[in-house]
């Protein structure tokens, strides 16, 4: 014992008391004590993998009944309902917008392990997520083994055109089993400068015809604003969102949407509140976090009451609990009769 004197176990179960003191009467193993650390917390029962294994992850919550499962508030895309609150893909992907620090995204696929992932997606599930985005071409063998053991998780793909022009990344989307399909920011802007609206247009057919939820990204507005003057047929966008109340926040001289430093993703966010103001299409904020910069106490409630529909946010299996908790509270605010939001619902 140290000099805070003896463990008082009276206010912890008998299954948590016996495994803390058989903990301390014993050697123990770095897998044990991490076993024994996770039962302890007693924050989501899950049953751990071995270390390094590959193989689909064996949870407790894997056969979770729906009603045991927590609730977030929906909204409606096209033809389908997604949770107001969605996962990001880039810290499963590795692409850490770190900055200068050139480790992070190394030491995310590392945290990230197959087994590790997969646990994500049920605690995502678990806590009322109903959605991940992710790029087609990255890998995500572990959504489709997620639904292979019963998992609901549903998936919004990225993609791009292909090299020829073409539509080979929507078709392996639509093939792999994506609920929904965005051109991804870079892809709409390039087609843009390229003066190929029509072929964004001829996208958003494409995916639609294939009974699939269709949307273009944005890092600027040009491609929103140009696809709403055209009047392009899109079920939903996706655009950079989230102030600059930061240290590294782009200075106004920085060129392009995301820095000279890739330390910003929305230049202008008052511009964006203004043209989302005009759309009725559903709007899914992404970079709310301005990747990680800013905290989701201040983040959530800036974007819903900015006009957001849904927001897209990337979480690291030990965020997934405190995120989801919050965006209820705050999505209880925003939809309650003393509301700021400065935009209707739209889906």
């Amino acid at each position: 014992m140290d000099s805070r004197g003896p463990v008082k176990l009276q206010a912890i179960d008998k299954q948590t008391r016996a495994a803390m003191v058989e903990t301390m009467a014993s050697p123990i193993s770095r897998r044990r004590f991490v076993e024994s650390a996770l039962l302890a917390s007693a924050a989501v029962p899950l049953t751990l993998n071995a270390q390094g294994d590959s193989s689909p992850a064996t949870t407790a919550l894997g056969g979770a009944t729906a009603a045991s499962k927590e609730a977030l508030p929906h909204g409606k895309i096209g033809h389908q309902e997604f949770s107001r609150l969605m996962m990001g893909g880039n810290l499963i992907a590795g692409c850490s917008h770190s900055r200068d620090l050139n480790y992070v995204s190394t030491l995310m696929r590392r945290y990230n392990t197959p087994a590790k992932i997969r646990e994500t997606l049920e605690l995502g599930e678990h806590h009322g997520i109903t959605a991940i985005n992710t790029y087609v071409l990255d890998d995500n063998q572990q959504i489709f083994d997620h639904w292979k053991c019963g998992g609901k998780m549903k998936w919004v793909a990225q993609a791009r055109m292909d090299g020829g022009g073409g539509f080979s990344q929507i078709q392996k989307a639509i093939d792999d089993g994506a609920s929904a399909i965005h051109l991804t920011a870079d892809a709409a802007e390039g087609l843009l400068d390229q003066g190929k609206l029509d072929k964004i247009a001829e996208a958003m057919q494409f995916i639609k015809a294939q009974k699939r939820v269709a949307g273009v990204a944005g890092h600027d507005l040009r491609a929103l604003v140009a696809c709403e003057k055209a009047k392009v047929d899109v079920d939903f966008y996706q655009k950079t969102f989230h102030s600059h109340d930061y240290f590294s926040a782009q200075r106004p001289e920085d060129p392009g949407p995301v820095g000279a430093n890739d330390n910003s993703w929305c230049k202008d966010p008052q511009a964006v509140v203004d043209f989302m103001a005009t759309v009725k299409k559903p709007w899914v904020a992404f970079k709310v976090l301005a990747a990680g910069a800013l905290q989701p106490r201040a983040a959530f409630p800036y974007a819903f009451n900015s006009g957001a529909d849904f927001i897209l946010v990337g979480m690291f299996d030990w965020q997934i609990e405190e995120d989801a908790k919050l965006a209820n509270r705050v999505l209880a605010v925003v939809a309650g009769p003393n509301s700021k939001r400065s935009r209707p619902w739209c889906g």
